[in-house]
């Protein structure tokens, strides 16, 4: 009796779909058919609101004459009401739909995206997109342009902080991971929003680190390297992409059809929406690719664009479209934003609930789970002696740096609708920890950002009779993400003679370093006994990052993304590919640098913990895979000290011989286990035979029999190996 009522639901809901469907496409056609063609074009339109989240009057007069499509940064119930109503007052009553960056939280913020990839926890990723889409639903905003499927191997780029690293296996996790979280498995629910995917690709490339610049990146560095996350982020079901402001081979990704049809609809089936970045049709003009305003809409609905944002070059475009193709082209990317309308609930359920929004917003467990998240995402760089956790002896304890009890900077960029005012910074969260059993020393002066002209104190003089020292440096939130690129990434001098003179008051002291990109601190690794990357942790960073000071959470994250000694070793990735004379010491006539070590700072994966563990050799099922099936193998994960902790086990594969040069390494799987102390646990990995290919210059995919190398270990540097053959 099961299996037969099984099916018959089956079928049955499958119906019920399928006729939801027909009935969708239905009044599609029907509203379709009685625009006009100003109001089709301003359905393919959003334009931006106040920054404190109004609208503008020009652009409610639009939603009035109903040649609006929606908006971005207008959000809340009241506003988006508002705007709401003059839309559905229109003679085709289709409503607006709100958007806005929700990049890594709406109200309650959590790590920048780069630190919460570094706890290697998609589950993790997931869950805060989900916090972040409720609330933002409850504001009535039900598109946000994120996440970010960027490889980035380059931190003088701004908005490296944006994406997940420099890895497209741990990319593609954490970018499916988000749609997951933001979409659910039905984006009409009123906790749920439509992701988008972006920026469709290779800004990551952008010559010389700097944002919105030209990107020289090869074919099959798109197809290895910066298509895969994108790809996870569609599979898992993302309804919308945002092509880059760069320029692939000379063509701006705004208008290369080959990027946006041949690739993105064609071959990959993509049925969503296509959403300019801010001004980016305009913008063409810039790239001379376009002579004028409306030429360049055109040019970017013939390449495959549908939605514009801010701009109205598409608007302005109307006098060209004069042909039925062009005509075809607008009703096909109407229907794609009608559809999304309908996908979102928008027609049955318009408006927003206050009552909802204000349960919503900063709800006490979206606050525990950022204090989870902000934990979780500390990478323990260095941690010489046990100089960290802070012993327990320890009741006197000074606090040093700006950055320590800036409550706006530990948000980082792109923090949504985050208020600073709701942040709870690393000095109140040890001053609640210690409250009548402890002392804090803080002072608050000197700048965060290094660049202050003024002398007060620093603080050091009152530390001198504290029993620890924590000193807090690095970044302030506005030094990172978009418009941000640094040619240095070396420490302000102001914060580096900060550590300087803590360092030689000869008291035990740890460093939390505030970033969001790779800093380049030999300095500090060379001198400073502990140091713990707490990234820009956002609302609840502070008790986060006291969590793993003072060891109630034991530190597993793990770096995304490369550290460099010195911006001349840029680009620097773990997964470089092997030289004609690789690096061999002595021998002047290899590939080395005559001033620097080869080597990084710290390596992709690298990450310390209060335990130690033994991560064996990978444990092969077999030695010889058939080419069409799949690697298995174990790996044990010894937990040799006293504490309970996480460890990453990460699984790297290195193709012996290839037609084109491969990677030393690459990541291919990894997972984050839970050990505790004195115990082993074994995890199991499957890598599929189709993995182990690549793409040559012509654009196909290969698979060779031959030899592998497998590793596994706890960063991309500390492994052990074993081999296979694949037939």
């Amino acid at each position: 009796m099961t299996r037969p009522f099984c099916l018959t639901l089956s079928l049955l809901l499958t119906a019920f779909h399928t006729a939801r469907a027909d009935e969708t496409g239905q009044r599609i056609e029907a509203i379709l058919s009685k625009l006009t063609l100003e109001e089709k074009l301003g359905q393919l339109r959003l334009v931006d609101g106040h920054a404190g989240g109004g609208w503008k009057p020009q652009h409610m007069a639009l939603a009035q004459a109903g040649v609006l499509g929606g908006t971005f940064n207008v959000r809340g119930t009241g506003p988006t009401s508002e705007m709401q109503r003059a839309a559905l007052s229109t003679r085709h009553k289709i409503p607006l739909v709100f958007a806005f960056d929700v990049v890594h939280g709406y109200r309650t913020i959590f790590p920048v995206p780069l630190g919460e990839a570094a706890s290697w926890d998609p589950d993790l990723a997931e869950r805060c997109a989900a916090v972040a889409a409720k609330e933002s639903r409850a504001a009535n905003v039900s598109w946000t342009f994120a996440p970010v499927a960027d490889i980035a191997r380059d931190p003088r780029w701004g908005r490296i902080v944006e994406g997940s690293g420099e890895d497209p296996v741990l990319s593609s996790a954490f970018t499916a991971a988000r749609v997951h979280g933001f979409q659910g498995k039905d984006i009409s629910a009123p906790d749920r929003m439509m992701a988008c995917l972006k920026h469709f690709a290779g800004s990551g490339e952008a010559e010389g680190g700097r944002d919105y610049n030209f990107a020289d990146v090869s074919l099959r560095a798109l197809r290895e390297t910066h298509f895969p996350p994108f790809l996870a982020g569609l599979k898992a079901g993302a309804g919308s992409i945002m092509p880059s402001f760069s320029a692939i081979d000379g063509v701006p990704a705004t208008s290369n059809p080959w990027l946006l049809q041949d690739v993105l609809r064609k071959e990959w089936g993509f049925e969503g929406i296509v959403v300019s970045d801010y001004d980016a049709i305009g913008q063409l003009v810039n790239h001379r690719v376009a002579p004028s305003w409306d030429e360049a809409g055109q040019i970017a609905l013939r390449s495959g664009l549908d939605v514009e944002i801010w701009g109205s070059c598409m608007m302005q475009a109307q006098g060209l479209i004069d042909n039925a193709d062009d005509l075809k082209l607008v009703d096909n990317a109407v229907r794609r934003v009608l559809r999304m309308k309908f996908s979102l609930g928008l027609f049955d359920k318009p408006y927003g609930d206050p009552a909802r929004e204000k349960e919503a917003i900063l709800h006490p467990d979206h606050l525990k789970l950022a204090r989870e998240a902000a934990a979780k995402s500390c990478v323990l760089l260095k941690n010489n002696n046990q100089t960290l956790p802070i012993p327990p002896a320890a009741k006197k304890i000074a606090i040093l740096g700006a950055l320590a009890n800036d409550k706006l900077s530990q948000m980082g960029s792109w923090t949504g609708d985050g208020h600073a005012e709701d942040s709870v910074t690393l000095v109140e969260a040890v001053r609640q920890r210690l409250g009548n059993n402890g002392t804090v020393i803080y002072t608050p002066a000197g700048s965060s950002s290094g660049f202050s002209f003024r002398k007060p104190s620093d603080g050091v003089d009152e530390a001198k009779d504290a029993d620890y020292i924590i000193v807090v440096v690095g970044e302030n939130g506005d030094m990172t993400g978009e418009a941000t690129s640094r040619s240095s990434i070396d420490l302000p001098q102001q914060q580096l003679d900060l550590v300087q003179k803590v360092s030689a008051l000869g008291k035990p002291y740890a460093v939390v370093l505030m970033t969001g990109r790779p800093l380049t601190v030999g300095w500090l690794a060379e001198t400073c006994p502990a140091i713990l990357l707490a990234w820009h942790g956002g609302t609840m960073a502070g008790p986060g990052i006291a969590d793993v000071l003072f060891g109630d959470v034991n530190p597993a994250g793990k770096l995304p993304v490369t550290f460099p000694r010195s911006v001349g070793q840029i680009p620097l990735t773990y997964n470089s590919t092997p030289t004609s004379r690789p690096l061999v010491e002595g021998d002047k006539w290899t590939s080395k640098y005559t001033d620097i070590k080869n080597s990084p700072l710290w390596p992709f994966g690298h990450g310390l913990s209060y335990t130690s563990f033994q991560i064996s050799p990978p444990l092969l099922d077999k030695r010889t895979i058939p080419h069409d099936g799949t690697v298995r193998f174990k790996v044990s994960v010894t937990n040799q000290g006293e504490r309970d902790g996480d460890e990453v086990v990460q699984a790297y594969i290195q193709d012996d011989v290839a037609f084109v040069t491969r990677p030393i390494k690459e990541l291919k799987a990894f997972k984050r286990v839970s050990v505790p102390a004195g115990k082993t646990v074994t995890v199991d990995f499957e890598i599929p035979s189709k993995d182990l290919g690549y793409w040559m210059p012509n654009g196909t995919y290969r698979l060779d029999p031959g030899t592998f190398t497998l590793m596994t270990g706890s960063s991309s540097a500390q492994v052990r190996s074993s081999s296979f053959s694949l037939q």
